[in-house]
């Protein structure tokens, strides 16, 4: 309902025009009434009126000195001027004031009708438009955070056009700190691996909770942003004033890693490691800064999980150390060669114990895992096998695999699958494996095909297969992915059961796999033409 103010001297009229039009019949109210300016202007705040029917000519203040009053006061009403004057002056004044409509008394009834609904059009568009524009700038608060991670995160990654002024006051708007006179950058990194078991949400969940305990700590005493970058780790971009010296600020900051780091220890389930690059006098060094945290982040490979790595202390340590000698490579050749899968993982044991115990630096692990991996994909090229038989993955980089490990334990275990799957690829090769590989995994399915959990990822495991290696083969000797010869089973399945008599859709589409009934019954139409109700109405009618 719109709310309609009446103000106008004649007592008489006003009751008129109060029983004249069906108000609540064309969504209007009367709201309020006043008989003239002056009483109009005390009520007209508290009355709020949507649309005024305003007398021009009113004792103590008429009705063109109200409507500019009113419009001094911000109310956003809409006017329609009553008048018994036609004089052009008037309309004139009445226009520039932004009056809606001039109606001459004494009132037509439909000329009045005519004008409330087209001011009640003009109404319902503004708050159309007004609705769309606070829905916008909703958004905009909302995509704030988001915006300001971005460009907290090219800012890290030297993505930034330095010292434009565009950039400078875009980053003002974010509210990210461009005033400080050194800066440097801390990167947080959780120590999970693959053991841990989170899926993604949980991850972004106790990474939300690391940074929120960062952000509380280091609010204390430092100005800082906090973003993620593109590996998922916590950034944190220190600020630091030229006025602060810089060996007592160091030493306040590692003892505030160290009181979050402490913190996760003790609160959360799981311990983080922190790399800490070295401080840049120049707002866009920041990525020099960053990379070095990065550096410093990689050394926990060797130094250890759960602790705070400065760049300055690793970058003084230097590259020494080796673990992995020619005799090592010669035997490990020689126990692929003959598969002797429990000497080549005591040998590999041997190799990632020494370097625990010599505590090589990071890039020599790196280099002792490709040589490692490079003597188990000679041997696959001389014993006439396929590497991409051994390692999934299209695009396969060992040096890009290698430096996503975050543990020595999460690296020796990635390389003993390596090992691992080689040796049983070779054993397999010496008999004829496709048939009875092919018959392993249909006897699979026949046994599983009721778990709505089963993938082909879980018959590559339980057959102790390459998945890749498993689905060529099956492609190739049966001429159907192992994923359409699932989905026909089971719908064979199903039709067995609705033959046998069961007639409840979502148990059969249980029993037979398929946890979500509206998918089950897009796929058996697909093979029988039919959907599942329809297929046992047939049934019930032959």
């Amino acid at each position: 309902m719109l709310k309609i103010m009446i103000i106008d001297d004649e007592f008489y009229f006003r009751e008129a025009l109060k029983v004249s039009i069906p108000w609540k019949e064309y969504g209007f109210e009367i709201c309020g009434e006043a008989k003239n300016g002056k009483d109009a202007l005390e009520r007209v705040a508290d009355l709020n009126p949507d649309i005024m029917i305003v007398d021009i000519n009113m004792p103590i203040i008429d009705g063109l000195e109200f409507i500019q009053s009113v419009k001094e006061k911000g109310i956003e009403s809409k006017f329609i001027i009553l008048t018994g004057h036609s004089e052009f002056n008037y309309a004139k004044q009445a226009v520039q004031l932004g009056v809606n409509n001039y109606i001459l008394k004494p009132v037509n009834e439909e000329e009045l009708k005519s004008s409330l609904f087209e001011i009640k059009e003009v109404i319902s568009k503004e708050r159309n438009v007004k609705f769309e524009f606070e829905g916008l700038k909703q958004q905009v608060r909302d995509s704030l955070p988001l915006l300001k991670d971005k460009f907290l995160n090219e800012l890290i990654q030297g993505s930034l056009i330095p010292k434009e002024n565009e950039t400078l006051k875009k980053m003002e708007y974010l509210k990210i700190n461009i005033n400080s006179d050194y800066y440097l950058v801390i990167t947080i990194e959780l120590d999970c691996d693959e053991s841990t078991g989170w899926d993604n949400e949980e991850k972004q969940l106790w990474k939300f909770a690391v940074s929120n305990i960062s952000s509380e700590i280091m609010g204390e005493k430092f100005i800082f942003d906090i973003c993620y970058d593109i590996d998922d780790r916590i950034c944190i971009i220190v600020g630091i004033d030229g006025a602060q010296n810089i060996g007592d600020f160091l030493t306040l900051l590692e003892s505030r890693l160290e009181l979050i780091r402490s913190a996760i220890c003790k609160h959360l389930d799981f311990t983080v490691t922190m790399g800490v690059g070295s401080e840049k006098t120049e707002l866009f060094d920041i990525p020099i800064s960053y990379k070095e945290s990065i550096i410093a982040l990689k050394n926990k490979l060797t130094l250890g999980k759960n602790r705070i790595i400065l760049y300055s202390l690793v970058a003084e340590s230097g590259i020494k150390g080796t673990a992995f000698s020619g005799e090592y490579r010669n035997k490990l050749l020689m126990n692929i060669r003959t598969a002797d899968e429990e000497e080549v993982n005591k040998l590999i044991s041997q190799i990632f114990m020494r370097v625990r115990g010599e505590n090589i630096h990071h890039q020599i692990l790196f280099v002792v895992c490709i040589e490692m991996v490079a003597a188990c994909m000679e041997a696959i090229v001389e014993m006439g096998l396929h590497i991409e038989d051994i390692i999934t993955g299209n695009s396969f980089n060992i040096i890009e695999e290698i430096q996503s490990k975050k543990s020595i334990d999460e690296m020796e275990n990635w390389i003993k699958d390596i090992f691992k799957h080689t040796l049983e690829t070779i054993k397999r090769n010496k008999i004829s494996k496709a048939s009875r590989l092919i018959e392993e995994v249909k006897n699979y399915i026949s046994s599983n095909y009721q778990s709505s959990e089963l993938s082909i990822d879980e018959i590559a495991r339980n057959l102790f297969v390459n998945y890749a290696h498993l689905c060529f083969i099956f492609k190739r000797d049966t001429g159907f992915t192992i994923n359409e010869y699932l989905t026909e089973f089971r719908i064979k399945k199903a039709k067995e059961l609705f033959d046998s008599g069961n007639t409840l859709i979502l148990d059969v589409a249980s029993k037979v796999g398929y946890a979500d009934a509206s998918y089950f019954g897009k796929c058996f139409k697909k093979y029988y033409g039919l959907a599942p109700s329809k297929f046992i109405e047939n049934i019930r009618k032959t």
